[in-house]
Order: C-alpha cells, then structure tokens, then sequence
C-alpha cells in the first residue's frame, strides 16, 4: 500500500491518531486498494465516542484560541497604544523638567561664583585702601617729606577708599542678588520641579492601575464564552463511552464462528479405529497453526504496518482485512459473521440503487405520456431507447436482489 502524503488542514478527513489529519484528494490518489483501505479505516474511526469527543474538543479549543486573539487584538488597541503614548509623553516630559532643574542649579551656581569673585574684589581693594591709609598717616607725620609727597599720599589714599567703596557696594549688591536668588531656588525654583517631577511619577503609577483593571476588565469580557467553551469540554468529555467503542471493535471483527466441540475419549483397547486419532490430529494441528499464525498487522486500531501480536488467533489478523480491501463477489474467505454484514451492506445498495432508477423510470414515463399527449413538446421515440435500458437494468438488479 502507498503511503498516502501527510498535510495539516483545518477541517478534513481524522485520522485515527489525534492531530493527524489528511486530504480526500490524498486518499482517492492512491491506488484502489489502498485508498478503499483508508477510507474505510478513516470513517471506522469516526464511528468511536473518543474520536467523536476528541473533535468537539478541538472545536471548542479553537473557539478559546479566538477568544484569546480578540484579548490580544483589545489590548493592542486600547492599552499598548495608549501605554505607548503615556511612555512617550512621560519620557519627553521628565526629561523637560530635569533640564529645568539643571537650569536653575546653573543660573545659582554663576551667581554665587559672580559673589565669589565681588568679595574677593572687595578683600583686595579693602586691603589697598587699609594699606594708603596707613601710608598716608605715616607720610602726614613724617616731617621730613615735602607737602608734594604728603599731598601725593593723600590723594592715593582717597582713590584707594572710593575703591574700596565701590567694591564694597559691588559686593553687596551680589550677595543681595545671590540670596534672593538662593531663596527663590531652594523655596520656589527647585521645590516646583520636584513637585513637576511627583506629578509625573503618580501619573505614571495611576496609569498603571487603571491599565492593569483595564486589562482585567478586557479578560473578564470574554470569560462567558469561554466558560461555555470549557462547559462545552465537559460536554465532549461526557459523551465518550468505553463501553460503546469496545462494542464498536467487537462488532466490526467478530467473526460469527461457534466454538468447537470437546474432544471425545477414545479408547483404543476396545478397537476404535484411526480415523478419531487423525481427526484429533488435524485438529490439534490446525490449533497450533492458529496460534503460531495468528498475528496483527494491520487490522487492530493501534497496530502498525510492521508490528505484529501474537495470540489472537487470527481473528484481526491482516489475511482477514485484506480480504475486506479486495471486494470480492462471493466473500466467502471472510468470517461467517462479517460475511453477513458485507452481503447485507450490498443489499442495502442494491435496493438504494433499484429505488432511483424506478423513481427515473417513472419520471421518463410521466415525460413519454406528455409527449404523446402534446407532440409539440418533444418526440416519445426519443424517450423509448432510455427508458428500455433503464428497465433491463432495473430488472437485473431486482432479479439478483
């Protein structure tokens, strides 16, 4: 037998085995005797409550399986998107009021180097004018310098002051404007973007919830249907009955034998003759060629092509099936019980087939009696020639019925 192409397809043909699945086209592509072999196997197994619950199982799993594409699809639509724009907003956002913050941190730290830099002018020209100060008190009272060198003394020593003043207000002016500058930093400035910045991570952290309960919410829509998925699980489940497929396989390779009589005892000192101990012979041969020969091939719902059980004395044996494959007219090679089957199938058929064709016979009746009754319609010659043909036919068919 060919092996026949093994596909995946949503709906077809079930194999035996669960996830197996095959095409009718593959199995009518194989040869005759092959492909009557799988489809009999095939609509076999379909027959069994397992194989039956096993395909509502999948139905109902693929239901769950859209249920959970639409979660998907929800959740990329009115969450992802959103958190995605959120993430971005909060990104951009942060990174405006970290920048405002470095801002502020920049503009105190030049003021306070502006103070640093107006104290250390003041320090110096304190120190100057100190410093003319004293050298003019010295020149004042030294008697021997001129008045020249004591004017020349004096008027460095009113430069060095209105220098000293002029540093002095600088400075002040700096450390005002640095105070105020510190105070509006540390009380307004910097407390605003921290307050900028809290705002952000509780919208974030609100954000968050109200993602997760919509998430939840998302998953809670669908629970109902898939509730009646699972409940539909259950259902398939209930239907499966251990009972009803061993019957299935009992009635399918039962062979409709009786079971043979006891041996009889023949005592051999009262002059029986040989032809007992031959006949029991035979028999006792013919059982052990039962039991040596009796293995599976093929013929029992798990059996593979080169596996082989010993013990069952031929009754699934693969001789059996292959006689079921090749139709032949008598069947007298099968069981007795299969035998009956096989014939009543084909009476079956043969009945089915007699009931169309008098159903065209009369129908190509009814049409010759309207030709003959209004010739413009058509000619009743055209009708004789089918209508002889389909009577032989039929009465063929009922004379071997």
């Amino acid at each position: 037998m060919q092996p026949i192409k093994r596909i995946r397809l949503d709906r077809s043909i079930t194999h035996g085995k669960p996830g197996h699945t095959y095409k009718m086209n593959d199995v009518l592509s194989a040869t005759d005797k092959s492909g009557v072999q799988w489809l009999v196997c095939l609509c076999f197994y379909a027959k069994f409550t397992s194989c039956r619950a096993f395909k509502a199982l999948m139905t109902e799993i693929n239901d769950m399986a859209g249920q959970h594409e639409v979660v998907a699809e929800d959740l990329q639509a009115n969450v992802i998107r959103e958190l995605t724009a959120l993430v971005k907003d909060l990104r951009e956002e942060r990174k405006k009021q970290l920048q405002e913050g470095q801002r502020l941190s920049q503009s105190l730290q030049t003021q306070i180097e502006s103070l640093q830099r107006a104290k250390k002018a003041y320090d110096k020209a304190f120190k100057e004018a100190e410093k003319a100060i004293d050298g003019f008190q010295k020149a004042d009272a030294d008697f021997n310098l001129s008045r020249a060198e004591v004017e020349k003394h004096r008027a460095n020593m009113a430069h060095k002051t209105q220098t000293c003043d002029q540093a002095k207000n600088e400075y002040a002016v700096q450390l005002q404007q640095t105070n105020q500058l510190q105070r509006q930093h540390f009380r307004s400035g910097l407390p605003e973007v921290f307050r900028q910045l809290q705002d952000l991570d509780e919208k974030r952290i609100k954000n968050i919830k109200n993602f997760i309960k919509g998430s939840v919410e998302l998953e809670r829509n669908v629970f109902p249907i898939i509730n009646k998925c699972l409940d539909g699980v259950l259902k398939a489940a209930d239907i499966i009955n251990e009972k009803e497929d061993t019957l299935l396989v009992i009635e399918k390779y039962k062979s409709g034998f009786q079971p043979p009589e006891d041996f009889p005892f023949e005592d051999l000192s009262k002059g029986g003759s040989d032809s007992g101990s031959a006949n029991n012979l035979n028999n006792i041969q013919l059982g052990s060629k039962i039991k040596d020969g009796g293995y599976t091939v093929k013929g029992t719902i798990t059996g593979k092509a080169m596996k082989k059980r010993a013990g069952i004395f031929n009754i699934f044996g693969s001789r059996g099936n292959a006689a079921i494959a090749d139709g032949k007219e008598d069947l007298s090679e099968l069981p007795p019980n299969q035998r009956r089957k096989k014939l009543m199938q084909k009476i079956e058929e043969l009945k089915t087939k007699v009931t169309q064709e008098t159903a065209a016979r009369d129908g190509l009746m009814k049409m010759k009696g309207v030709y003959e009754g209004n010739p413009a319609l058509g000619d009743p010659r055209t009708i004789e020639s089918k209508l002889t043909s389909l009577v032989r036919n039929l009465f063929s068919k009922e004379f071997s019925n």
